[in-house]
């Protein structure tokens, strides 16, 4: 398709200005839904908003699928969602629609942990207005955004235990995709090799001291993400669905 929107062009920059604007308008964005979900809505309508805005962006995340199968440069190798990333817009609808508050734990400690540091240090190659831009984008700051309205919209909270089970559970799934990156020669979750590009992995060495670096990472990183919660007072019941 002679289409700039479907063509590659490798032009994003880290920290150049499609970078800052990007974040810049999702923040915005973010701000002004939770914000209009607190104060306006009722019970209902947050849950539907919530809802509505994680199928969202599921289809963004699932539209990758679609367009590489219709362009014909499908490869399950690297376009199958199994990143940890690509991963949760499954997830979150659930959490949100059924008001899971176990469920959105997990998610948060996950999506907090990795999705968050990616808007910071992004993968992506494409700029504007490949259609790769916008997927990025609308799913890694939806991502971050509906974990944030769980917390303030929902008034959940984090539990020691929830940073436990989170770590647990987070390998138990990078052991099951690290095996299914073998059978499809894949790299997914980065358990084979370095992702391209400046990113944080850059700082932790070489394969496979990198992974065993990652553990001690998570394990910081899930304390700080649970110490702001360790301080607020809940003011209403941890509901463990």
């Amino acid at each position: 398709m002679d289409n700039a929107f479907f063509i590659d062009n490798f032009n994003f920059v880290n920290y150049g200005f499609e970078h800052f604007n990007a974040v810049f308008f999702a923040l915005l964005l973010s701000i002004v839904i939770i914000y209009y979900a607190k104060k306006k809505l009722s019970e209902k309508h947050q849950k539907l908003l919530g809802f509505y805005l994680a199928v969202f962006v599921l289809l963004v995340q699932l539209s990758k699928v679609f367009i590489k199968l219709e362009l014909g440069v499908f490869d399950k190798s690297t376009d199958l969602p199994l990143h940890l990333c690509n991963m949760m817009p499954f997830l979150v609808p659930i959490a949100l629609l059924f008001k899971n508050r176990t469920i959105w734990a997990i998610l948060f400690f996950w999506i907090m942990g990795g999705t968050f540091q990616a808007l910071f240090s992004p993968t992506l190659l494409q700029s504007f207005p490949h259609y790769e831009f916008w997927r990025y984008w609308i799913v890694h700051c939806g991502l971050v955004m509906l974990m944030i309205y769980g917390a303030i919209v929902f008034d959940f909270r984090l539990t020691i235990k929830d940073a436990i089970v989170s770590g647990i559970l987070l390998n138990v799934l990078a052991l099951i995709i690290y095996f299914i990156d073998l059978a499809l020669d894949a790299n997914y979750l980065y358990l084979r090799a370095k992702p391209e590009g400046k990113t944080m992995y850059n700082l932790l060495g070489d394969w496979p001291w990198y992974i065993l670096h990652l553990e001690f990472v998570v394990l910081i990183l899930f304390s700080i993400i649970y110490l702001p919660f360790h301080f607020i007072k809940d003011t209403s019941t941890v509901q463990n669905n």
